[in-house]
C-alpha cells in the first residue's frame, strides 16, 4: 500500500515518556503479526465479500447466456499418412528393383506437406466442386454492430468521390468472404514426430463437419495422384496401363471429394494415404461450456480480487489496527466493538458488564491506569479527529468504571462549543469550565457535580448558557486547576474535536497524555495522522488510539431522555 503522506516517521519529535505510563507505546513493531500487507488486503477482501462474489456470480451469468446463445459447432478429424513410394523407370529388372532402397522423409518435407493441404489451390478444389459459395454456413454475414456504426458515421461524413461496386464485383467480393470462412475453419497439424497429418474442420452440423473434412483429405489425396501423373507423362517410355491407372485413382479420388465418403480404394500412385477417414461427431466442440464457466470463475476472482487491491492501494480509510501500528507508528490501545443492543449510555459499562462493549472499557482501564506497576493518579484528555466517533461516550463509560471500582475520579467536558457531557450529565448545572478560563484570576478551581460515589464532574456551561468562543482551554487558570487536582485523583478530559478546535492541542502538553478515538472504516488515515503530529507538535504525549466502531444507525446514547452524538 501507497500511503507514504500518512506515514509517521521514527524522526517526528516525540516528548518524553511521563511517570507512570511507561507501560504505553513501548512494543516493537513487528510484534503485531498482522501489521502486514497482506493482512491488509485480506481484511479488504472480507469486507468486500458480498460485492465480491456478485461480481462472480456476475461474470457466470454472462459466461451461461453467452454459451446458451452461441451456435455449437463441431469439430471432425482425419488422419493421412505420408508413405513416399519407391519409382523404377520403366524395364527395370526385378534384382535391381529389389536392391533400390526405399526413399525417406525428413521433418521439413512433412511440414511442407501441412501447407500443401492448407493450400489455396487444394482447398479452393473442395470449394468450388462442392459449390459451398451459395452455402449460408460460410457466407458473409455482413458488418456487426461496430462496423454498422462505423458506416453510419462515414455516411454522414463529406466524403466525395465515393465509387460504388457493380454486381460482378460484390459477387466476386461474397464469394471471396466465404472462402475465406470456409478456410478459417481448416486445421492440419502432424501428431508428434509422426509422419501422419490429422486434417480438421469446425462445422455447424455433424453431417456437413464429417464430410468436408474427409472431401479435403481426399483432394490431398487427387493432388499427389496429379502430380505422379505429370511426372509419368514427362516418361520416355509411356505406357498405357499405367495412363488407365492414374485415371482410375483420380476419379475415385474425385468421387470422394463431391462426396465426402472414403472409400478402400488403394491409390498407388500416391505418396499419402487416409487412414482414418473422419466420422460425425457425436457431440458439439463449441462453445465449451466448462472451460467457459471456469475461465468466467477464474476472471471474476482474479478481476475481482485485483479491483479490490487497487482499490485498498488507494484506500485512505482506517480499516484495521494492524494499520495505525504499521503506517502511524504508535499503539493501538483497544478496539471498541460495534455495540448492537439497546442504546448506548453513559452508564453502559456498569448496565451491561459482560457486553463486549464493556469488556474492552475495562481492558482500555487496565491499560491507561493500572498497568504501571506503581499506583499513580493521572490525566489524560480523550480527543478525535471529527464529531460522531465516540469520544464522549468512551471518556464517560471509563470515568464510570474508574469510579465503581474505588478510584478517585474527576471527568471533565472540555468540548466547550458542543457540551454533551454536560446536557447529558448536568444539566442544570449552575456553573461551567468556561467561567473558569475566562476569569482573570488565576487561582481557581474546577467547580464540580457530583455524579456518583467518588467521581466527579466538571461541567462546560451553566444550564441554559452557551459558552464564549473566545474562551480557551490553554489559559493559566486552566493550568493551575489542573495542578490543584493532579496527584490526589484520576482526571479524564473529553476534549473538543482537532477538526473543529485547536484547545486539545493547548491543554494536550498539561496531561499525563492524550489518547486519539477514532472510527474504524470511516476515519481518514490523514486526518488521524495529521491529529498525531498535530498533538506532538504541541509537546502533547499521545498515549496511543482506541478505534471504536460506530454504533449500527448512529444510535444515539443518553441518560435521562437527553441525546447526544455517539
Amino acid at each position: 500500500m501507497n500511503f507514504n503522506s500518512t506515514v509517521i516517521r521514527p524522526s517526528d519529535p516525540q516528548p518524553e515518556p511521563m511517570p507512570g505510563l511507561e507501560h504505553i507505546d513501548m512494543r516493537n513493531p513487528g510484534d503485531d503479526p498482522g501489521a502486514t500487507v497482506i493482512g491488509d488486503l485480506i481484511a479488504a477482501v472480507r469486507r468486500k465479500a458480498l460485492g465480491l462474489v456478485l461480481w462472480i456470480l456476475s461474470c457466470l451469468a454472462v459466461s451461461v447466456a453467452y454459451t446458451a446463445s452461441t451456435r455449437p459447432e463441431f469439430v471432425a478429424s482425419a488422419q493421412i499418412v505420408l508413405e513416399p513410394r519407391l519409382r523404377l523407370p520403366p524395364g527395370t529388372d526385378a534384382a535391381a528393383a529389389a536392391a533400390a532402397a526405399a526413399p525417406t522423409l525428413d521433418s521439413a518435407q512433412a511440414e511442407s506437406q501441412l501447407q500443401v493441404i492448407r493450400s489455396a489451390r487444394n482447398l479452393r478444389y473442395v470449394f468450388d466442386t462442392l459449390n459451398l459459395k451459395d452455402d449460408p454456413a460460410f457466407a458473409d454475414k455482413g458488418p456487426g454492430l461496430i462496423g454498422r456504426s462505423v458506416g453510419v458515421v462515414m455516411s454522414l461524413l463529406p466524403v466525395g468521390g465515393q465509387a460504388t461496386s457493380s454486381p460482378e464485383e460484390a459477387a466476386n467480393r461474397a464469394r471471396e468472404m466465404a472462402f475465406q470462412n470456409f478456410a478459417d475453419r481448416v486445421q492440419v497439424k502432424r501428431l508428434g514426430q509422426s509422419y501422419v497429418l490429422e486434417v480438421s474442420f469446425r462445422g455447424p452440423t455433424p453431417e456437413m463437419t464429417a464430410r468436408l473434412t474427409n472431401s479435403i483429405a481426399a483432394a490431398y489425396i487427387r493432388d499427389q495422384v496429379l502430380v505422379h501423373a505429370v511426372s509419368e507423362q514427362r516418361g520416355t517410355e509411356f505406357l498405357q496401363g499405367r495412363i488407365s491407372l492414374i485415371q482410375s485413382e483420380k476419379k475415385a479420388a474425385d468421387e470422394a471429394v463431391a462426396t465426402g465418403v472414403i472409400s478402400d480404394f488403394q491409390f498407388p500412385d500416391s505418396d499419402a494415404r487416409i487412414v482414418g477417414s473422419a466420422p460425425q461427431p457425436l457431440s458439439s466442440t463449441y462453445p465449451q461450456t466448462k472451460l467457459n464457466l471456469l475461465l468466467a470463475l477464474v476472471l471474476g476472482l482474479v478481476t475481482g480480487v485485483g479491483a479490490i487491491a487497487i482499490a485498498h492501494n488507494f484506500d485512505r480509510i482506517l480499516r484495521s489496527p494492524a494499520q495505525v501500528r504499521r503506517l502511524l507508528g504508535i499503539d493501538c490501545l483497544v478496539v471498541i466493538p460495534r455495540y448492537r443492543t439497546g442504546i448506548l449510555k453513559t452508564t453502559t459499562a456498569l448496565d451491561q458488564p459482560d457486553s463486549d462493549f464493556a469488556l474492552a472499557l475495562r481492558l482500555l482501564r487496565t491499560i491507561l491506569f493500572s498497568a504501571g506497576g506503581k499506583p499513580q493518579y493521572v490525566s489524560i484528555g480523550f480527543a478525535s479527529c471529527q464529531d460522531g466517533d465516540g469520544c464522549s461516550a468512551i471518556a464517560a463509560n471509563l470515568a464510570r468504571l474508574l469510579a465503581v471500582s474505588g478510584t478517585d475520579a474527576m471527568l471533565v467536558d472540555a468540548n466547550l462549543q458542543k457540551p454533551d457531557l454536560t446536557r447529558l450529565l448536568a444539566p442544570s448545572a449552575p456553573s461551567g469550565l468556561d467561567e473558569l478560563l475566562l476569569s482573570p484570576a488565576v487561582g481557581g478551581s474546577f467547580k464540580e457535580v457530583a455524579i456518583a460515589p467518588s467521581l466527579g464532574f466538571v461541567p462546560a456551561v451553566a444550564a441554559g448558557r452557551r459558552a464564549s468562543p473566545n474562551a480557551f482551554l490553554g489559559t493559566h487558570a486552566m493550568r493551575a486547576a489542573l495542578t490543584q487536582v493532579n496527584g490526589k485523583r484520576d482526571i479524564i478530559l473529553d476534549l473538543p474535536t482537532l477538526k473543529a478546535s485547536s484547545d486539545a492541542q493547548a491543554v494536550g502538553s498539561m496531561l499525563t497524555g492524550v489518547v486519539l478515538v477514532a472510527s474504524l472504516n470511516r476515519t481518514k488515515l490523514d486526518e488521524l495522522a495529521e491529529a498525531i503530529r498535530a498533538m506532538r507538535s504541541a509537546n502533547s504525549r499521545v498515549l496511543g488510539v482506541v478505534l471504536n466502531s460506530p454504533v449500527r444507525a448512529r444510535h444515539a446514547w443518553h441518560q435521562g431522555g437527553a441525546k447526544a452524538s455517539s
